[in-house]
């Protein structure tokens, strides 16, 4: 009879995991009396995949969108739509769920990684460490510095201490690298497979691989000009490229987009998340009249629209139908500024596909636009820089589902969108890139925003109480109160965020 009570346990268990848009999480221990300590690694893994992905994709692709201009508000149909974003009201509210639901979330990849189960789980724990890296690079960069030494230590350290940004951003990417050693150098005759219990990449290492390697690629990127102050940090980023180099480290390509979907449906609480949150009530998808709140308040800015019809470049970009559709009457597809009057149309088709698309984790796109700024800046020596940033556009229209036509040829002598008649090709690369994550992956944009300037002459809100955008978000208030005695020395105030860059940010 124990027996059948333990196993009836650990199924309870698996069905709470695989109920991957509830607020449970399995960091805590199960109150019947079975500790996450006991369950193996392939009943964690969906749910700590899935329960942070719906954070990325939803309320960081919110912030992101909103605190540069790609979203506004719809005026006409919600009142005051988006008011503390466009007013830049930042506080220790602001968007905490970023905070507190990657800081817990991922405690779940922690006991994947430290898991003690007999067995050879190289794969479940170098595919974790990787993945918790992917979020821990938001944290530092939407936040500074912040704990990861003495993360996840549940009751053995419930006050962890906060590491210096500089120190977390060098250990997540030594992280990474013990990933790709673990993942490469494990004994393939014993190593048990993810197979579908990896709800992202279906076991395929290959491309954990390509992940980890454009993951890592983006951190020395976001660094790289920052280490050109540092000492200690120029030596650790040459090194890095070196053995990207060297060792031909492959790289997301064309078609190589990482997504995730553990058996998304169209049922409340079990959409996609994005589709769910951004999209039409459950079994009502597409119909107009059952649109969710976010989807009638959400809609582009005229900077966007303007840069995407073809009245600001003279190129007409056959994405903005994909990206957004026409709300009643409009003739056409309109913006609204930031904090405006008017109403903006609506998400369009190639972001809002069905209730049970995949949702993405780091597109093929990024990873090209990536590869083309290195190897334009000389710190990748293979692939040639315009033929990647026109693979990435190419990527870019295949992912939408748009016509990609004679568009490349269309803006190759267009300053700002296009190779070779921009001035600045980093400007050409982060607008291309801002155009294509619109939607998709806000708290890139705006981060990709504050390392370059680019998009160049972007709006602020017309509510807009400050004279730049912020920098950063500040400590949560679940910090003052459940961490306080290492959050307080930071001594915040309001003025940090738009004061106090991340240490990347020399510019």
């Amino acid at each position: 009879m124990k027996k059948i009570n333990i196993i009836t346990k650990l199924l309870s268990l698996a069905i709470v995991i695989f109920a991957f848009s509830c607020d449970d999480v399995l960091v805590n221990e199960d109150p019947n009396g079975v500790v996450i300590d006991e369950l193996p690694p392939e009943v964690i893994l969906p749910g700590a995949q899935t329960v942070p992905a719906a954070t990325l994709m939803t309320t960081m692709n919110e912030l992101g969108n909103t605190m540069i201009a790609t979203w506004s508000g719809n005026a006409q149909q919600v009142q005051s739509p988006y008011f503390e974003e466009f007013q830049y009201q930042l506080s220790t509210d602001f968007y905490s769920g970023v905070w507190d639901n990657l800081m817990a979330r991922t405690g779940n990849l922690t006991q994947i990684i430290n898991s003690e189960n007999p067995g050879n789980y190289d794969y479940f724990k170098g595919a974790s460490k990787i993945y918790r890296a992917f979020y821990f690079q938001y944290l530092v960069d939407l936040y500074g510095d912040i704990p990861f030494s003495e993360i996840h230590q549940r009751g053995d350290n419930l006050f962890p201490s906060y590491d210096s940004q500089e120190e977390v951003y060098m250990g997540l990417i030594t992280q990474v690298n013990n990933a790709i050693e673990q993942i490469n150098n494990t004994n393939e005759d014993t190593v048990i497979s993810m197979g579908t219990n990896d709800v992202m990449l279906g076991g395929n290492m290959t491309q954990w691989i390509k992940f980890a390697n454009s993951l890592k690629l983006r951190m020395l990127l976001r660094v790289n000009d920052y280490a050109q102050t540092n000492p200690d940090m120029q030596t650790f980023v040459n090194n890095e490229f070196a053995l990207l180099n060297q060792t031909n480290a492959e790289f997301l390509g064309a078609g190589d987009n990482i997504s995730i979907n553990p058996g998304y449906t169209d049922q409340s609480n079990r959409m996609n998340p994005f589709a769910e949150t951004f999209g039409y009530d459950p079994n009502e998808f597409g119909n107009s009249g059952s649109q969710t709140f976010s989807n009638l308040r959400t809609g582009p800015t005229t900077f966007l629209v303007e840069f995407l019809n073809g009245t600001t470049t003279g190129v007409t970009d056959s994405r903005l139908e994909r990206l957004y559709a026409t709300r009643g009457s409009q003739p056409a597809i309109q913006g609204n500024t930031q904090g405006g009057e008017e109403q903006p149309s609506r998400i369009g088709p190639g972001l809002l596909m069905s209730p049970d698309q995949d949702g993405y984790i780091m597109t093929a796109s990024e990873s090209l636009f990536l590869q083309s700024e290195a190897v334009f800046k000389g710190l990748l020596t293979s692939g040639n820089a315009k033929s990647l940033f026109e693979s990435a556009i190419e990527s870019s229209f295949a992912r939408l589902g748009a016509n990609l036509g004679t568009y490349l040829s269309d803006i190759n002598m267009v300053n700002r969108i296009g190779w070779d008649g921009s001035t600045n090709k980093l400007e050409a690369i982060i607008t291309q890139k801002w155009i294509d994550l619109g939607g998709t992956n806000g708290a890139e944009t705006w981060i990709e925003y504050t390392r370059t300037g680019f998009p160049s002459n972007m709006p602020l809100p017309d509510t807009a109480n400050r004279p730049n955008r912020p920098l950063r978000l500040l400590y949560p208030t679940s910090e003052y109160s459940g961490n306080s005695a290492n959050v307080n020395p930071y001594n915040q105030t309001v003025d940090t965020a738009f004061n106090e860059n991340i240490f990347w940010d020399v510019n």
